[in-house]
């Protein structure tokens, strides 16, 4: 896809001197260094591992990383805690169950789990402005029973909306019903229709086979408009204007619903930022568990001098799903887990994210490993996570969703059906997400393939379409970030807290875990804080 020549580019390098950012003159993303800690080396340190390990392993306990450093850096009896953890039943030894036990013996200032006092942070004393759009979210809203009818219905509501979208356009204000072309033999006909097949001709045009409520009719591109079928999918909604000849149309231009070319952007006078962040993966051996304990502790500005300033302006944290790893998503992922049982893997996420400040508005979607249906559109979590439900700065939201902050509207999608996107569309990659959301816009459909690698439910109503068009648009799912501005959207992919597994190198997935998107709302400006 040939970038607009106004369009500059920002980038930085992980390794490999990957450029990952593509923005308009004066909207960079700078990426920012949290510096690791030192880490202790040598044989002796390995073995004394590999001794505390085996006596937690034998036990049939697991043991997380933190937890593992805290016993070798404060030299701690842990005899007494595989003892103790077995009386307990405990599964799972975390930092935050040692900090427990050893709570007589330590002082309060000693506990990393523990908040500490100090100056509020700047985002404590904004007022929070944000509105989840809840007539977009499927949660509670489900009829689906799965019947010919349910299908039938949600693909008309599909057409229907797609079809509004698209006649907004001058050229499409006279369209046609597809059962009338052949009434207009040699003249100029403007339909709107469904793909339901595309092909290429023994000539190499490029054949679409359209349909509406009303029929089926087959267009043909020619010339430059070959090239229009590396760009289009079935079951996607486009606009055809063309010459009706024997029943078929000989198509001058092909139009997608697309976005205007120009947004006006919402303006926020607050010193406030967005965080972004998914696919946590909790529960997995690769979850990169030290670095978000890092994340957790900057945020309560325990990292004095470093990106101090940035951490104070956060007042929202969006989470796009994947909050845990799930049981049984791929094939040999259960040697992979830390946490072979789903309800744990919750709860030690739950440990986790309660460490967050109180003044931060938590907003967790979820993805293809979370613990809903498999389906889209996906409810929020249910019997879950209860003691955060419980705290009035989570919020849980569906799979898609739409939320308002400061006057900004946020389309927040996992991003499942990019596996499908990238596999239909030779341009696309997993190593530049955004250009998939792009490729969403333009449809204005999350997931615009029926029947490929991720499922649609039926419903009523197609909760996949994109009405309205965002300020921001973030998803997540293949763990790479990527960042854009399309039109005037904001794009993000904000990666993951994953290292590589097996199964996502075998498909081709390069992660970039552990880089945290952080957007300024009053100057829209981003920034990359890197915890790798």
């Amino acid at each position: 896809m040939q970038e607009p020549s106004s369009l500059v580019s920002f980038g930085w390098t992980n390794g490999d001197n990957e450029k990952l950012v593509t923005l308009p003159p004066g909207q960079e993303v700078v990426e920012e260094k949290i510096e690791k800690p030192e880490k202790e080396s040598g044989i002796e340190n390995d073995k004394a591992r590999d001794r505390i390990n085996k006596a937690f392993i034998d036990a049939g306990l697991l043991l997380s990383n933190l937890a593992l450093e805290k016993i070798l850096t404060e030299q701690l009896g842990y005899d007494r805690l595989v003892d103790l953890a077995k009386e307990k039943s405990v599964f799972m030894v975390t930092k935050e169950f040692i900090e427990e036990f050893f709570q007589e013996e330590k002082t309060d200032q000693e506990f990393s789990f523990v908040i500490r006092k100090g100056k509020p942070a700047r985002a404590a004393h904004i007022e929070p402005k944000f509105l989840i759009h809840s007539e977009d979210d499927i949660t509670g809203k489900s009829t689906s029973s799965g019947t010919i009818e349910n299908f039938t219905e949600l693909f008309r509501d599909r057409y229907r909306r797609l079809k509004d979208v698209l006649m907004e356009r001058v050229m499409l204000k006279d369209v046609i019903d597809i059962e009338d072309v052949k009434r207009y033999d040699g003249r100029e006909v403007k339909i709107i229709g469904m793909i339901r097949d595309i092909r290429e001709s023994k000539k190499g045009n490029l054949l679409l086979e359209l349909e509406d409520t009303t029929g089926t009719v087959l267009v043909v591109g020619i010339n430059e408009l070959k090239e229009k079928g590396t760009i289009l999918v079935k079951d996607e909604v486009v606009g055809v204007v063309g010459v009706a000849k024997n029943g078929i149309i000989i198509a001058k231009e092909i139009l997608e619903p697309d976005i205007p070319t120009t947004k006006r952007q919402p303006e926020c006078d607050e010193p406030v930022s967005v965080a972004f962040l998914s696919d946590i993966h909790v529960g997995s051996l690769l979850f990169m568990e030290r670095e978000f304990q890092r994340f957790i502790d900057w945020l309560n500005l325990q990292n004095p001098g470093e990106q101090k300033d940035i951490a104070q302006g956060i007042k929202y944290l969006l989470l796009a799903g994947d909050l845990v790893d799930g049981i049984g998503i791929y094939p040999g992922q259960e040697t992979e887990l830390a946490i072979p049982d789903i309800y744990k893997q919750y709860g030690y996420l739950s440990k986790l994210l309660e460490q967050i400040p109180e003044y931060i508005e938590v907003i967790l979607s979820v993805g293809n490993h979370d613990a809903v249906r498999r389906c889209e559109p996906q409810p929020s979590l249910n019997g879950f996570m209860d003691t955060l439900k419980d705290r009035p700065n989570f919020h849980f939201v569906g799979n898609p969703c739409r939320v308002n902050l400061h006057g900004f509207e946020v389309l927040m999608y996992h991003g499942t059906s990019m596996d499908a996107m990238i596999s239909s569309m030779s341009q696309l990659s997993y190593r530049e997400p955004e250009k998939a959301q792009i490729e969403y816009l333009k449809k204005r459909h999350l997931s615009p393939i029926y029947g490929a690698q991720e499922q649609i439910a039926p419903e009523e109503r197609d909760y996949m379409v994109i009405d309205s068009v965002p300020d921001i648009f973030h998803c997540g799912h293949v763990h790479k970030n990527g960042y854009a501005n399309y039109r005037g959207v904001l794009i993000v992919n904000s990666g993951t807290w994953q290292a590589q597994t097996d199964y996502q190198q075998q498909q081709g997935h390069m992660p970039t875990p552990c880089k945290l998107p952080v957007l300024d709302l009053r100057n829209f400006q981003m920034k990359v804080v890197n915890f790798a």
